[in-house]
């Protein structure tokens, strides 16, 4: 029996938090409330988007389709929850969480484009100050 590491789950349904079972499958009522519930959440996604948008983004699934296994409904709804949860008002504040905890866990790596940006800021900052320096000496 595998014990917890801190990795998540590649069974869990986010957002519902709901799991494929070690029989790989979800509970019946999960699963009924899945295809209920989902079509409601990928509605609110499907209404936000532009229809170029949905033309372009070719994987969008704006209903699960109960014929699917759970592990073919897992791939979607996660797909769907992890680029769109925020748009999905039950979800989005979990989303929010979620991402924002993601974020806290990165650290932040400075590029070098970025430092040559700081120098150039620097920089003009410094041209900036000399400029106020000579006008405030011209006008005294």
């Amino acid at each position: 029996m595998r014990k917890f590491d801190g990795t998540p789950s590649k069974k869990k349904f986010k957002g519902y938090n709901y799991y494929i079972q070690c029989n790989e499958k979800l509970s019946k009522n999960n699963r009924k409330t899945l295809l209920r519930t989902s079509t409601i959440h990928l509605g609110e996604v499907e209404s936000q988007l532009r229809m170029d948008e949905r033309r372009r983004l070719k994987k969008l699934v704006f209903e699960l389709d109960s014929n699917l296994s759970d592990w073919e409904l897992l791939d979607q709804w996660n797909m769907m929850y992890e680029n769109f949860g925020c748009m999905m008002s039950k979800f989005r504040k979990k989303w929010e969480d979620e991402r924002i905890k993601e974020f806290g866990k990165q650290t932040f790596k400075p590029s070098i484009e970025f430092e040559e940006l700081i120098q150039r800021v620097s920089k003009l900052e410094g041209q900036m100050m000399s400029m106020r320096f000579k006008n405030i000496n011209t006008l005294g």
